[in-house]
């Protein structure tokens, strides 16, 4: 658009909008009046947000008409000099030519008479003059009006109640986190609250009309009652655990029940950064240690710890200990942070054969009373030898870590034997598929040893610790794909398998005369098995479930592979592979040596024969308590529907979740669930929604051992046969 006529859309645009504001303001203003009066702050933000956006909306579709067509007919109609020809002055000089480009010039000529108009839109002096007198009616009026609950003051003290009942309007709830926390107050408008424990919780409620008293109902609790501070009604109390609340008044229909949901402080976590192990030993010329805790917390930790020092001498049942403890401060931000001290090996006085060990004690930030947790303990061990078994364990590492690739290996043979299955016979596939499930048969046995299965077909097992991180780390072949060449290159170098003749694959075992399968002799010729079963190698619940699992998905794999059923079996394989390694990485758990507490030897009771006091060997019978009885019970009436369904006992099942929520999942949601049905008994919503909220908090029932069914005639014959 050419500058010189540029202002005059703008000029235009302007004027509407004042316009459009000179209507529209009044009305806003009137709405906001009148809807203070009857509803308060709340319902005022409401209708001016309302109005403004409605002013502005109409303004803004009011000037989308001020376009160049606009300008190009309004300078037509009120230039002659133009000659209704201004579509000429915006059209680009390079696409006329003749007479159009000599009409051009000589427009560009008479721009000043054109730029000195006014387009400008008239004032609407009638639309303004009447929303103004209408908004001041308005205004007038709301002032007149008698402001809820005034009504019935005016009409005296003996005048009869109104008869409209009181309704909630607003509310407006703020929530002051504990200082500790480092939280700022905020503020919200829904009546559910999730906050800190030991929050102050105020809430700010209005009523239309105002009943005469107002009281937050905490069952279980004593009841929260609201004062009246002009139109609003006010409470305020700190909360140190989850509750449900209701909002009570005369005349005011019963509410639902709100949560006020607690998040309670966890104690703070600590964790050994180095070393990385629970036990390390004293390198040769090592005089100091220094040991790296860290600590986390979600509201902050604590700036000063205290490191428990412990040193142990002795062997045997002649080993003493020394105590002390020692302050440490801790670098880093609030939540985490680092605590670390260099010890000297002299002067905390360990000896050769002695341990040296330290546990980091820290508190949080909480108040009155803060948490304080022990963390894990490690140990620095003075041997007094270099271990007898260290050359038998440093080639116990060099070949377990084949138990790990051959589950690997047995991975990329079914990928190859799955590319080479169009060139193979039925039988051929068949028997090679079966080859596999052998191997991972195999696999299987050997690694039931470590959860104390029994091999198939005699052979007894050593047990030996699964390696630790100080294996070779391998790449694990994911669920994504198959494995890449390169890890494929990688495991046939590491193994030297016996390849079957047109197997199409590598045995994943260490065959006879393996260094693996003389581990009986390596052991009877060079040391003992310091491990046997779980006494001196311990597995944490975690790694045996690990275990566990990954023996589950061997045994799937194998079962597709005798079927045939290469491409099922590969996820079951690469699962397994995923958990032993996890298995691999996990840590094994030390005790430190300390002397054993034993209580004192009655001399006098020595050789009397008396058995007074011994406790029985025989235990009780376990007797499982219906404690769930209710909840089931209930969970059934729930779920009948019709005229003859019982009634759910909602008392039982109430005192069912107050003795067991400790151990449900969302107890406050249950509770709510039930007094909603208890208040509401045709709410069908209600009863499918408390139904579900049982069935997730019902104890599994413990599994029973089945009895075999008898054996029928025609299972007898078949028995007979067999014979």
């Amino acid at each position: 658009m050419i500058a010189a006529l540029a202002h005059l859309p703008r000029a235009a645009r302007l004027r509407v909008v004042l316009d459009t504001l000179a209507i529209g303001a009044p009305a806003v203003l009137a709405g906001g009046v009148a809807a203070w009066r009857l509803a308060g702050p709340l319902g005022t933000l409401a209708v001016g947000a309302a109005g403004l956006g409605a002013t502005a909306w109409t303004a803004w579709k009011r000037t989308q008409r001020f376009d160049r067509a606009w300008l190009t007919a309004a300078l037509d109609a009120r230039a002659p000099g133009l000659e209704d020809s201004s579509d000429l002055l915006f059209a680009p000089p390079e696409t006329l030519t003749g007479l159009a480009a000599l009409q051009q010039a000589r427009l560009r000529e008479r721009l000043k008479e054109a730029a000195a108009l006014d387009l400008r839109p008239a004032w609407s002096r009638r639309a303004i003059a009447a929303s103004v007198t209408v908004s001041a009616v308005v205004i007038a009026a709301a002032a007149l009006w008698p402001a809820p609950g005034e009504t019935g003051r005016s009409q005296g003290a003996d005048a009869p109640a109104p008869l409209a009942a009181p309704h909630l309007t607003s509310a407006r709830l703020r929530i002051t986190p504990p200082a500790y926390t480092g939280q700022r107050p905020f503020e919200q408008s829904s009546l559910d609250v999730r906050a800190p424990a030991g929050s102050q919780v105020a809430w700010g409620l209005g009523f239309l009309p105002h009943p005469d008293a107002a009281t937050l109902t905490l069952p279980g609790e004593t009841a929260l009652p609201l004062r009246r501070d002009g139109g609003r009604w006010s409470g305020a109390r700190a909360f140190e655990r989850s509750a449900l609340y209701r909002i009570e008044a005369p005349g005011l229909p019963r509410q639902r029940l709100h949560r006020l949901e607690m998040i309670p402080d966890t104690a703070p976590v600590v964790r050994v950064v180095t070393p990385t192990t629970a036990l390390s030993f004293v390198g040769p010329g090592q005089t100091r240690w220094t040991p790296v805790f860290e600590a986390r917390d979600d509201y902050g930790v604590a700036a000063t710890a205290t490191l428990k020092i412990t040193v142990t001498k002795g062997e045997g049942e002649n080993i003493t200990t020394t105590e002390r403890t020692v302050p440490v401060s801790g670098q880093g931000e609030a939540r985490r942070k680092r605590f670390s001290l260099s010890l000297d090996l002299a002067r905390e006085g360990l000896t050769r054969g002695g341990d040296l060990i330290v546990q980091l004690i820290v508190r949080d930030n909480r108040q009155p009373t803060a948490q304080t947790v022990e963390g894990p303990s490690v140990i620095l061990r003075w041997p007094t030898a270099p271990p007898p078994v260290d050359g038998l364990e440093g080639m116990a590492r060099k070949i377990l870590p084949v138990y790990f690739r051959s589950q690997r290996q047995i991975i990329i043979d079914a990928e190859a034997l799955l590319a080479r299955k169009a060139r193979l016979s039925a039988d051929k596939f068949m028997d090679s598929a079966n080859g596999l499930g052998e191997d991972q048969a195999q696999l299987r046995l050997r690694y039931g040893q470590f959860m104390g299965e029994e091999a198939e077909g005699g052979g007894g097992g050593v047990g030996l610790a699964l390696p630790t991180s100080d294996a070779p780390a391998l790449d694990l072949p994911t669920n994504d794909g198959p494995a890449a060449p390169a890890a494929k290159a990688e495991a046939h170098d590491d193994h030297d398998h016996d390849h079957g003749p047109g197997d199409g694959h590598d045995h994943g075992e260490a065959e006879e005369g393996s260094p693996l399968g003389d581990m009986d002799k390596l052991l009877a010729q060079f040391g003992h098995a310091h491990d046997s079963g779980d006494a001196a190698t311990l597995f944490s619940p975690s790694t045996r479930a690990t275990l566990a699992q990954a023996l589950d998905a061997m045994w799937d794999s194998e079962r597709a592979l005798r079927q045939g059923q290469v491409k099922a079996a590969l996820p079951h394989a690469n699962r397994a592979l995923v958990l032993l390694k996890t298995a691999q990485q996990a840590t094994r758990i030390y005790l430190a040596r300390t002397p054993p507490k034993l209580p004192p030897i009655d001399l006098s009771r020595r050789m009397s024969g008396k058995r007074d006091g011994i406790v029985s060997g025989r235990l009780a019978p376990l007797v499982r308590d219906p404690a769930d009885s209710p909840a089931v019970e209930a969970w059934r009436a729930l779920g009948q529907t019709g005229p003859a369904a019982a009634p759910p006992n909602l008392d039982a099942l109430t005192r069912w979740v107050g003795a067991n929520a400790a151990r449900l999942p969302d107890a406050l949601s249950i509770s709510a669930a039930i007094d909603t049905v208890r208040n509401e008994p045709q709410c069908q919503d209600c009863r499918r929604k408390l139904r579900a909220l049982l069935w997730t908090a019902l104890e599994r029932p413990t599994p029973g051992v089945q009895r075999r069914a008898p054996v029928d005639p025609r299972g007898r014959l078949y028995l007979d046969a067999l014979r």
